[in-house]
């Protein structure tokens, strides 16, 4: 991957991405829910089924609860990043909005 050349620029919708960000964060949510529901089937299983096959089947469901927390946490995270991004993105354009005269001519800050 190249790097980004010096008149290259990035433009995003901060209502988009905070969107995509709650929707993140509703399914880190839900797949944490089912992790729950995945630790308690393995005890079902196992329980239901007799020998290694119960074993087994505990085996699997208790590997996708992990798997579940696993990729709940990830969500959560880019969530909360994006989030933090759009949060920068908005201080940095106020800022920006901020030092611009609306009377040409006029110096902003006093000078």
């Amino acid at each position: 991957m190249s790097a980004p050349t010096a008149g290259s620029t990035i433009a995003i919708a901060p209502d988009a991405v905070e969107a995509l960000a709650a929707e993140l964060a509703a399914l880190s949510s839900e797949l944490s829910d089912d992790a729950a529901l995945c630790r308690t089937a393995a005890g079902s299983l196992d329980a239901a089924l007799a020998g290694e096959e119960g074993w087994a089947a505990r085996s699997a469901a208790t590997g996708w609860a992990a798997l579940s927390d696993v990729v709940a946490g990830r969500c959560a995270s880019v969530a909360a990043i994006l989030v933090a991004a759009v949060a920068s993105y908005r201080a940095a354009d106020a800022a920006l909005a901020s030092g611009i005269s609306a009377t040409p001519g006029e110096r902003v800050g006093g000078r």
